[in-house]
């Protein structure tokens, strides 16, 4: 079931191909899984220029980069609604790329259809002078893509300028432990990397500040663990099958909740590449435990726990933004007035001192906000 797919596993992956160019296509693999796609690629262009500095692809045929490189790239309709709409935000196109336009297009039917293609999915990210760009497709005959599933989409995508931030610090040689230092503390949630055993062997900083704060993870004699009995056992289990020969990962995650029952700590297991742990030099399984803390808007009583001072709503209205819904969507999940949005996104733009609601989602991009479908119970 795509609900069941998350955006982690790719995130991890992702971070472990800047570090080893050998595991960009085990990294796209993730990619078009969480999509539930065909094909799946990575593009940079020079922002200035347009030309291409990479790309990287899987699910096409070998030919596929160098012809649209070449050519293809200046009819492709959906590259065209990436470049006018704002970045930060993954872009369904069948919203925009109609049936009858596609019926129409050299691109879709000269070289896209061929390829046995239908629906994208994609987005764009400004790192410098560098554009990035992510993009997914779904054959033909599929579905258009799911709401869950952009927005799991999106969770890649604002980690692609720190992925090739880190994929910068290797091509200029760095040591490896400060390599992977810098790619595990790029991570803007809790990183602990952990063996079979469950014994530490690194823990960044936001996983730190989580564990002293967690009244149910700790840890204890360098090993992580929680206090309830039955997680505790599914939190092994799941690092035991990461650490695995052939290592297994369950896209579910885990949930430490408080005392009200609220989710307080949500928990993911991926394995990873030993040489990826800043301190372990030995050639030996390791897992990473991704950990989340959502905050709800009943955690927010007090303005000065708001950023930038502001409200409830508004905090709402930029989670959904965040999440890449539409003003109409969100006023429609939200049962309220698509005005009350827009004004609600106009006092987000004026507390921010920002112009465009694409630059407050690129101020957020290292925050994990609250997801907008959610609320306390």
């Amino acid at each position: 079931m795509a609900s069941e797919r998350s955006a982690d596993n790719v995130i991890a992956a992702l971070y472990s191909a800047a570090v080893d160019p050998k595991a960009w296509s085990t990294a796209l693999e993730a990619l078009r899984h969480l999509a539930d796609a065909r094909a799946a690629n990575c593009f940079v262009h020079d922002a200035v220029t347009e030309g291409f500095l990479e790309y990287r692809f899987v699910g096409y045929s070998t030919s596929w980069a160098d012809d649209y490189a070449k050519h293809y790239h200046s009819l492709d309709l959906a590259r065209g609604v990436l470049l006018r709409q704002p970045a930060g935000r993954m872009y369904p196109m069948h919203r925009y790329v109609s049936s009858n336009v596609v019926a129409r297009s050299e691109y879709y039917q000269d070289f896209y259809l061929p390829e046995g293609l239908r629906y994208s999915c994609g987005g764009t990210l400004f790192d410098g002078n560098r554009r990035l760009i992510l993009a997914v497709h779904r054959p033909v005959g599929h579905r258009p893509y799911e709401q869950h599933t952009v927005r799991e989409l999106q969770r890649v995508l604002h980690h692609l300028p720190n992925v090739f931030r880190v994929k910068d610090v290797a091509t200029r040689g760095q040591d490896s432990a400060a390599l992977s230092s810098g790619a595990l503390a790029a991570l803007p949630r809790g990183v602990v990397i952990v063996d079979e055993g469950m014994s530490i062997h690194y823990a960044n900083l936001a996983a730190e500040a989580l564990l002293n704060q967690s009244t149910g993870l700790l840890v204890r004699g360098n090993r992580l663990g929680c206090t309830v009995a039955a997680l505790a056992t599914l939190l092994v289990r799941r690092v035991r099958a990461a650490c695995d020969s052939v290592p297994k990962v369950d896209p579910v995650p885990l949930y430490m909740t408080d005392e009200d029952g609220r989710v307080a700590i949500e928990m993911h297991v991926v394995p990873l590449q030993p040489h990826l742990a800043a301190d372990v030099m030995r050639p030996q399984p390791m897992a990473m435990v991704l950990l989340r803390c959502p905050f709800y808007r009943s955690t927010w009583p007090r303005s000065a726990h708001r950023p930038y001072d502001l409200t409830h709503a508004e905090m709402a209205t930029l989670a959904a933004m965040i999440e890449g819904l539409t003003p109409g969507e969100h006023a429609e999940r939200s049962g309220v007035r698509i005005s009350t949005v827009r004004s609600q996104i106009k006092a987000i733009l004026a507390k921010t001192g920002s112009r465009r609601i694409a630059e407050v989602v690129a101020l957020f991009a290292a925050v994990d906000m609250p997801r907008a479908d959610r609320s306390a119970s």
